[in-house]
């Protein structure tokens, strides 16, 4: 007999998890013996985060950032994964349709549409856009708007503002200076050089985010774990609904195709059996005469 004794065959199934869970950020665009680490694995290849996209005809540079998060599996029943949230980020501006307005940040990293005038030409904004704190911003790249909420949401940095339920007035808080959140060197980025995230992210290390599970499933039915990247809850927010109703809105407008999402805690996911009702047969046949 030619051959060896060969190797007991094992199951191996992969949990895939959907819902709302709160996730640490272990570390962020990392090398690849940081990736070994933290997965426990040896990695085929050097991770490699710049590369370019297409913008409208045009080759553009942009950058991945992938965030590596871990479930605080003490609030998720038990539940420990290990995943990336990724953003992109071009090295391009976002402009409307006639390319009369772009999008813009403050240094509160509030972002909104303004006449291209009102960046380029210094002109007042317009009166419906006066609730803006329009000093000090600049265009944004396109993506930046997703990666400042996240960071926002995990440093748990207050909006500069809130409406008082009781009076409907807008109320600054004392120290504005607390709001502050816009990143200042993404230039860097396009270089390969995510310094500035990582020291961002060591200002709280044991801070936590919440952020939404969900699963995708391919045209040839493979199933991966994905995160939406449009919204994050802070810590402490218990109310999901915005969330909820922001997945909704992506998806209704082509976003996130075959991903199935839950605001629901998180926990395991499943596939569910369609019920399929017995056809009604009309069909009279010869004999019913």
């Amino acid at each position: 007999m030619a051959f060896a004794s060969g190797t007991e065959t094992v199951e191996v199934s992969r949990k895939l998890y959907v819902g709302v869970a709160p996730v640490y950020v272990l570390a962020v665009n990392p090398s690849k013996s940081k990736l070994d680490e933290i997965y426990g694995r040896e990695s085929k290849e050097d991770p490699n985060y710049v590369g370019t996209t297409e913008v409208n005809g045009t080759t553009m540079s942009q950058v991945r950032i992938d965030f590596i998060v871990k479930t605080d599996s003490s609030k998720c029943d038990g539940i420990e994964l290990i995943n990336k949230i990724s953003f992109f980020l071009t090295k391009a501006n976002r402009y409307n349709k006639d390319h009369t307005k772009v999008e813009v940040i403050n240094k509160y990293g509030e972002t909104t549409w303004l006449p291209i005038e009102c960046v380029e030409k210094d002109a007042p904004i317009p009166d419906n856009m006066k609730w803006y704190y329009a000093a000090d911003i600049r265009p944004a790249f396109i993506g930046e708007a997703e990666l400042t909420d996240f960071i926002k949401k995990y440093l748990n940095i207050p909006n500069k503002s809130y409406r008082n339920p009781n009076t409907g007035e807008t109320v600054f808080i004392d120290d504005m200076s607390r709001a502050e959140a816009r990143l200042d060197k993404i230039a860097d980025y396009f270089t390969g050089d995510f310094s500035e995230l990582s020291t961002i992210i060591a200002l709280q290390p044991n801070n936590r985010v919440k952020c939404a599970f969900g699963v995708r499933t391919t045209d040839d039915n493979k199933q991966y774990q994905a995160v939406f990247t449009n919204l994050f809850v802070k810590m402490a927010n218990t109310d999901y609904s915005k969330l909820d109703e922001r997945i909704k809105d992506r998806q209704n407008n082509g976003a996130y195709p075959n991903v199935q999402f839950s605001v629901e805690p998180l926990h395991e996911y499943k596939v569910e059996a369609t019920p399929f009702d017995a056809p009604v047969n009309n069909v009279k046949c010869p004999w019913d005469e």
